[in-house]
């Protein structure tokens, strides 16, 4: 896989977050910017970053319980 694929797009529209595994990086845009921001990240960064998503999202539904 080394074309751009959307990780994340918000159910409103109001953002999204697509992998860009070519050039080693993220593109994350928000509906309210008018320029993405470009961020740089290999495939352990990829993994740190899947873990640590993982563990805000424990903390959140586990806050909510």
């Amino acid at each position: 896989m080394n074309a751009p694929a959307i990780l994340y797009r918000h159910c409103e529209g109001r953002g999204t977050i697509v992998a860009d595994p070519a050039n080693l990086r993220l593109i994350v845009s928000d509906a309210e910017q008018e320029r993405p921001v470009f961020v740089t990240i290999g495939p352990r960064g990829m993994r740190s970053l899947a873990a640590e998503l993982l563990k805000v999202a424990e903390s959140i539904e586990g806050g909510a319980k």
